[in-house]
């Protein structure tokens, strides 16, 4: 066991490196027991690529969430290991970047299921926004690695964007599901949403985020993301900013993998 401290501006950071497992599976940070705080922004890509496992810390508790909707998501995500911050605030309204997110997409996922998307070896991006040096690079390449991620017509993925609801359906879906090629034509598909599911704004949503967010809407192999996130509304928002309340939800449950309180009580037992 090897005890590593950092100080970042007033910060100290403070791991246990347990082990050298397999460095290519992507394990979420988890924390060591103590009062000190550490941020995954803190943590470099040759310490992701080097470290599996990292002992767990103490659950943090956000001073902000009381009464928010998505607060035991928020800190069943902070227990689990995903969330880290170097503040006592988890500013739940506050808006998520797309790269933030696939951050936690990713983290979350391993740790439910049983087969981990693997982190890249080398520092080879697939996007030319997202060089090895970007605090997201890891968990960005992973995905387009595993193929659940593309890029704009540009080939960007814009990581420091602020996510959209419809970016965010399509990224949690594609994680849940296989969802095959279509020959539905996009007029049939925005259809499908705005008539039979009642969205009064159907037009607005991206055609090519249409045939995943159809079939989120309509079938429950998809996990009905948006459902659980947003209710019963009929308001779709598709260019609406995703707080970091609706990501926590939405990253509550996943089809395959089964749920965070779930993996918090075996955990426990």
């Amino acid at each position: 066991m090897q005890f590593v401290s950092k100080i970042v501006g007033s910060t100290v950071i403070a791991l246990v490196l347990l082990g050298s497992g397999d460095s290519s599976i992507a394990k979420s940070p988890q924390l060591v027991k103590t009062n000190f705080l550490v941020s995954d922004k803190q943590l470099d890509n040759s310490f992701w690529s080097n470290h599996s496992d990292i002992s767990q810390l103490k659950s943090l508790t956000f001073t902000d969430i009381s009464g928010v909707r998505g607060e035991k998501e928020i800190q069943q995500l902070a227990e689990l290991g995903v969330l880290e911050t170097t503040s006592s605030e988890f500013q739940p309204l506050a808006s998520i970047t797309r790269g933030q997110f696939v951050v936690w997409l990713l983290k979350t996922y391993n740790k439910l299921h049983r087969e981990p998307i693997r982190l890249p070896q080398g520092t080879l991006s697939a996007f030319p926004d997202v060089p090895s040096s970007h605090p997201h690079f890891t968990f960005i390449q992973a995905a387009h690695d595993a193929g659940y991620l593309a890029g704009f017509e540009d080939g960007n993925f814009r990581p420091d964007e602020v996510l959209t609801r419809e970016q965010m359906i399509v990224l949690k879906t594609r994680l849940d599901t296989n969802v095959a090629p279509s020959t539905r034509s996009p007029n049939n598909l925005r259809n499908f949403i705005g008539k039979t599911k009642g969205f009064t704004d159907a037009n607005q949503i991206s055609e090519r985020y249409l045939l995943h967010i159809a079939f989120d809407l309509g079938n429950g192999a998809s996990n009905f993301n948006f459902a659980r996130v947003y209710g019963k509304t009929r308001i779709f928002a598709p260019q609406k900013a995703v707080t970091r309340a609706e990501a926590a939800i939405i990253l509550s449950r996943f089809r395959k993998g089964g749920t965070v309180e779930r993996s918090l009580q075996r955990r426990s037992r």
